[in-house]
């Protein structure tokens, strides 16, 4: 007689998606590794605590109403940004919005130092006296303080007006080149930032007349360089780099098929800093059929193609190399990195909010030949 296996039926598991967990205070910093920076290309910025951005305003708000004899009153955190120093300490960058005397509203965004202050993450007393006990050298490894003691920066401060050049190499990309010019139309309405101009170096299209619709834009600067011969995305950066004059202005290498948030301008200001910083954020690739109203992608980790630097810190490390990388796609942003870290330069690094790279086929691109027509 067979034996009748008779199984119960298996149902999920019942979710209570209101649940929350408990975990430790944790510094994610200083264990975000390598296979998170190029593999885990969803993850984005790295949230900062709350208890620690308010610990830090709060100590900038007591410093600055004792300078200015209670002038200013918080009115909201617009953002507070963290970069890590296990031995110096932290470095922040504020943007607050403040009451001036109770009624004129004024936005202040900068740089401030902790030294030897890495944030409270600690909240257990018996975690915080082993910690305290920590000795190296005679010295304590890791200071632990109830409050930050802030101060500025030495020379770490961004340029509120500093002139942002967006540079762009093109040829026969008649609809991504409209297209941008369109989006940069759009950035102009919205921010009405006179301090930026559009260089775009023309490899002799010939599917648009480029400057014509240069001239056509409400754009309030921009420069147009016609070249010759096949594209060279290095020498066609640089042709656009070799026209701007002014060593105090940003120039910012870019993509042809860029969608821009309303904010790019300061953003690139805030994160470049002349002999100290230069600012290569992150950008979303979407996927086939996605659109900056509807983003599936993902964040492109590897490329630094997108970078914004001071003129006088890029001709002061040799500009593009030129003679390496001429018709050959991909490479020259990581050997620029490479001496823009040499030259002792951080280079800060962030996912930016609806900063989209649009899908778009390669066909036509990098010289490649175009078939016969019979």
């Amino acid at each position: 007689e067979e034996d009748h296996v008779q199984y119960s039926p298996v149902f999920d598991q019942v979710v209570n998606w209101e649940q929350t967990f408990n975990w430790k205070n944790l510094d994610f910093q200083m264990l975000r590794n390598d296979w998170i920076d190029l593999k885990c290309n969803i993850s984005g910025n790295l949230l900062l605590k709350e208890k620690e951005a308010l610990y830090v305003t709060k100590a900038f708000l007591k410093k600055l109403n004792q300078k200015n004899r209670g002038t200013y009153q918080l009115k909201q955190i617009i953002n507070v940004e963290k970069r890590a120093d296990r031995v110096r300490g932290s470095r922040y960058l504020i943007e607050l919005e403040l009451l001036e005397k109770g009624t004129r509203m004024v936005r202040l965004s900068e740089y401030v130092f902790a030294p030897n202050w890495h944030g409270n993450y600690i909240e257990n007393q018996e975690e915080e006296k082993s910690m305290r006990n920590l000795i190296w050298g005679g010295r304590q490894l890791m200071g632990i303080k109830e409050h930050p003691d802030l101060c500025w920066p030495t020379g770490f401060s961004w340029y509120h007006k500093a002139v942002v050049h967006f540079i762009v190499p093109v040829k026969n990309q008649a609809r991504w080149v409209q297209q941008f010019i369109f989006d940069m139309e759009d950035l102009y309405r919205a921010t009405m930032d006179n301090h930026f101009s559009v260089i775009i170096t023309d490899y002799s299209s010939e599917d648009m007349d480029i400057e014509a619709a240069l001239q056509r834009s409400i754009l309030p600067s921009y420069r147009y360089v016609r070249l010759q011969g096949n594209f060279e995305r290095s020498a066609g950066l640089q042709a656009g780099i070799d026209i701007v004059k002014d060593q105090h202005s940003i120039v910012f290498l870019c993509d042809l098929h860029i969608h821009f948030p309303y904010g790019i301008i300061d953003s690139i200001r805030k994160h470049c800093v002349k002999g100290k910083m230069a600012f290569a954020p992150m950008v979303m690739r979407l996927d086939c059929g996605a659109s900056p109203c509807e983003p599936y992608g993902y964040w492109e980790m590897n490329g630094f193609g997108l970078l914004g630097i001071y003129k006088a810190d890029l001709d002061m490390i040799g500009g593009m190399n030129t003679r390496e990388f001429r018709d050959r796609w991909g490479g020259e942003d990581w050997e620029l990195l490479d001496r823009i870290v040499e030259a002792g330069l951080e280079v800060e690094r962030l996912s930016l909010r609806n900063f989209f790279h649009h899908f778009h086929s390669r066909r036509g691109m990098w010289n490649s030949r175009r078939p016969r027509t019979l």
